[in-house]
C-alpha cells in the first residue's frame, strides 16, 4: 500500500518524485533487515541537482527502515551530535550512523542505497560529510521535537568551520536498487564544454620599405647648412621629371639683409 509524503523540499521538488512510504503486512527482507507487519520503508533522496536530503525532516517508528537513495554526486549519511553539526558522532560513539561515500554517475542503471533501521525514537541529527555539503545545508533530522529544530541545526551547520568524515560504515547496510524503482529522476547528464573558437588569422606583416628610397631621403635630410655661393646637386624625387636628367645643380644664394624698420 502506497502513501505519499508531502514534506518534500521545494528546492529539489523538480527532480525528486514524491517519497513513497511503503507499509508491509507480511515480513519482508530489505537490505539484510526483516521488516515486520506495519513497519515502513521510508525513502530519502540524497543529493541530486542540489546537495540536499529530500525530505530533510521525518518521523519514524521503531522497526521502520529509512532507505537513503543516493542521487547525482557523491554523498554520505553521517550522524552528529545536536550541538556539533558537521562533526561525526563516531568520534565518541563507535556505533553512530555512517554510510560511507556512495556516488551516482551519469548513465548508472542502479542506485546505491543505505538502509538504516530505526531502533529508537530519539532525535537523530544527520549530515553529508562530502566537501562543504554540510555547511551548504545538506543536513536532516529524524524524529525532531519540533519544526524549529531543523532550522537551528542547519544554521549551526552553516556556521561550522569544516566538515569531518566518518570512519567505518555503521548503523545500516549498503545495497542498491534498480533506477526505475528509485524515488527520484537523475539530473540531466552534463554536456561537454563547447570547443573554443578557431584562432583568428595572423595579421599581415607590413610591407618592407625600399632601402634605396630610405637612403636617398636620409641623405637629403642630412643637408642642413651650405655656404653662400656653393653649388649642391640634388637628385630628382617623386613626380618631378626632366627628360634626360636625374639630378639638378643649385647655387646657394648669399643671404639678403632686410632693413630695420624706422
Amino acid at each position: 500500500m502506497l502513501f505519499y509524503v508531502s514534506s518534500v523540499l521545494f528546492a529539489a521538488a523538480a527532480s525528486a518524485r514524491p517519497s513513497r512510504i511503503i507499509s508491509r503486512q507480511e515480513p519482508v527482507e530489505i537490505g539484510g533487515f526483516e521488516i515486520e507487519a506495519a513497519n515502513r520503508i521510508i525513502p530519502v533522496v540524497v543529493g541530486g541537482p542540489q546537495d540536499t536530503f529530500v525530505p530533510n525532516s521525518i518521523t519514524a517508528a521503531v522497526g521502520d527502515i529509512i532507505q537513503f537513495q543516493f542521487s547525482n554526486g557523491n554523498h554520505t549519511v553521517t550522524q552528529s551530535a545536536q550541538d556539533a553539526p558537521c562533526q561525526p558522532l563516531q568520534a565518541t560513539v563507535a556505533t553512530a550512523i555512517h554510510s560511507g561515500h556512495i556516488p551516482f554517475e551519469d548513465g548508472q542503471t542502479t542506485v546505491g542505497t543505505f538502509n538504516m533501521p530505526i531502533t529508537s525514537t530519539d532525535t537523530m541529527f544527520l549530515y553529508c560529510a562530502t566537501g562543504p555539503h554540510c555547511q551548504e545545508g545538506q543536513v536532516m533530522i529524524v524524529n525532531p521535537t519540533d519544526d524549529q529544530q531543523i532550522v537551528d541545526y542547519a544554521k549551526g551547520a552553516a556556521a561550522s568551520n569544516a566538515s569531518v568524515d566518518g570512519t567505518t560504515v555503521s548503523g545500516g547496510t549498503v545495497a542498491s536498487i534498480p533506477l526505475e524503482a528509485a524515488a527520484f529522476v537523475p539530473a540531466p547528464a552534463e554536456e561537454a564544454p563547447a570547443a573554443p573558437p578557431a584562432d583568428a588569422p595572423a595579421a599581415e606583416a607590413p610591407a618592407a620599405e625600399d632601402p634605396a628610397a630610405t637612403e636617398t631621403a636620409a641623405e637629403t635630410a642630412a643637408a642642413t647648412t651650405v655656404a653662400a655661393g656653393a653649388t649642391i646637386t640634388i637628385p630628382l624625387l617623386g613626380d618631378v621629371s626632366v627628360p634626360g636628367t636625374t639630378t639638378v645643380v643649385v647655387t646657394v644664394p648669399a643671404p639678403t639683409t632686410t632693413a630695420a624698420a624706422a
